[in-house]
């Protein structure tokens, strides 16, 4: 979907700081569409961020922008950047939004944004990124945003660590629905088989591959983005295992 300004950030609802991104891309580039992808991220959470970026890339496809701003360091020393990603480019500050993009990506490219002199020290959102955003989606080149950069910033967290018949990851998004969402994704377990989760003070060797299958115990099984995911039915998981955001799981593999 060509022209597409994807919002992805921590701002919530209720401060009009989502608008003034709206804002930002029209004046730039007036008629662009606009898509409010989620702004209910928790504050400061890169890794959920991170993750719902992922989803977003893969929903909308080439020609895509993602405005993503998840910016506890907004005016200090992080970079601002703009990447391009198999058709999909992204402007976010350089914290490790852009890391599943990144290195699912067959075809990559990275620029450094400079930061307008005029621009809020609080508010680069709306002065820096949106802007940014709005050109990409207008057709301007990602090099004529910036200057190239060989590599973004990567949170090594995300991606799991094998150690012998285990994988150990951590729990990179909670959703809506309380379902405990891994950094452990099906290309991960290099044809292996997942035998069960592990999270501090609890286990289950229970697999399905759906919902409806899920009883009254936590199971887990794989979601639509291809993460392995701990859920129970009509229930927060997340409530009933105090899992949070962050908290380490194990996967045991056959």
């Amino acid at each position: 979907m060509s022209g597409t300004v994807v919002f992805v950030t921590d701002y919530g609802l209720e401060d009009g700081y989502a608008a003034q991104l709206w804002a930002a891309v029209w004046s730039a580039s007036p008629g662009l569409r606009c898509v409010d992808g989620s702004h209910l991220v928790p504050p400061g959470d890169v890794l959920t961020a991170a993750y719902r970026c992922k989803g977003l890339a893969r929903a909308f496809g080439p020609g895509t922008v993602l405005c993503a701003v998840v910016d506890p360091g907004v005016g200090g020393s992080r970079a601002a950047i703009a990447v391009a990603c198999d058709g999909v480019s992204m402007v976010a500050p350089d914290t490790g939004l852009v890391t599943y993009l990144w290195i699912e990506a067959g075809e990559r490219r990275a620029v450094r944004l400079p930061i307008p002199s005029d621009a809020s020290s609080t508010f680069h959102g709306r002065d820096l990124f949106a802007p940014v955003a709005a050109r990409l989606a207008g057709g301007e080149s990602l090099s004529g945003c910036g200057e190239p950069l060989e590599a973004p910033c990567l949170r090594d967290d995300l991606t799991p660590v094998a150690a012998g018949a285990r994988l150990n990851s951590l729990v990179v998004s909670v959703d809506h629905f309380g379902n405990c969402i891994t950094g452990v994704r099906r290309a991960d377990l290099r044809g292996r088989q997942v035998a069960g989760l592990s999270w501090p003070g609890g286990e289950t060797v229970r697999l399905v591959t759906t919902y409806a299958e899920i009883d009254v115990a936590l199971a887990v099984l794989w979601n639509s983005s291809g993460h392995l995911e701990l859920a129970a039915r009509e229930a927060p998981a997340a409530a009933s295992t105090g899992i949070r955001v962050g908290t380490k799981v194990s996967v045991a593999l056959r």
